[in-house]
């Protein structure tokens, strides 16, 4: 059972301090409560079991949302596997993190009217760590170089094609790492979700 104390001091002009008790169990359970697996791990009643046989469909809580993100990438059975609505579906759980700076890739150079401008770019280190949804075990942590520096979905040419805001009073340059493709997430959770 989890309960929620939340302490108000605005009865403290009245000469005292209230507790307010809420009892989060008469709420039901969402696909979106897996989320605290990543601050917390432990295991949920109602996941399901993890099976030996696959798909294992996992709830993936980091910098993708699959059905707005990118539904291209998946029919309707795919979408059931990668984006559960139902929580008592799920056997795995999905924690997307940049943990920091990888390789340096390239320095861009722009110029505008107030002067030269650039930017030095290195792939963003990020880790993956999977966990059975039911019982809170970690299954593996991948990594991957996060290298996306625009918008689109695929990797670039050149990187520096991205557009630049640039103030026009601070710093003449800045590093920055890349994000995470969603297809670099989905290939690294692959693995475990579909074999």
């Amino acid at each position: 059972m989890v309960r929620s104390i939340v302490l108000a001091g605005a009865a403290a002009l009245a000469g005292g301090a209230f507790v307010l008790l809420r009892d989060d169990d008469d709420k039901p359970f969402e696909v979106y409560h897996y989320r605290a697996m990543c601050t917390r791990p432990h295991g949920f009643e109602q996941a399901a079991a993890r099976s030996g046989t696959a798909p294992h469909p996992v709830f993936v809580y980091g910098p993708w949302d699959v059905r707005e993100d990118s539904p291209e990438m998946f029919d309707e059975a795919g979408l059931d596997v990668w984006d559960p609505t139902e929580p008592g579906k799920v056997q795995l759980v999905a924690c997307v993190d940049k943990v920091g700076r990888g390789e340096f890739v390239k320095r861009c150079d722009y110029t505008a009217d107030f002067g030269d401008y650039f930017v030095n770019l290195y792939k963003g280190d990020y880790r993956v760590t999977l966990y059975e949804a039911r019982t809170g075990k970690r299954v593996a942590s991948p990594r991957f170089a996060g290298n996306r520096f625009g918008p689109d979905e695929e990797p670039t040419a050149d990187p520096c094609a991205m557009t630049v805001a640039v103030p026009a009073d601070g710093p003449r340059s800045k590093d920055r790492e890349g994000d995470a493709y969603i297809r670099q997430i989905r290939d690294a959770l692959e693995p475990y979700v579909t074999h």
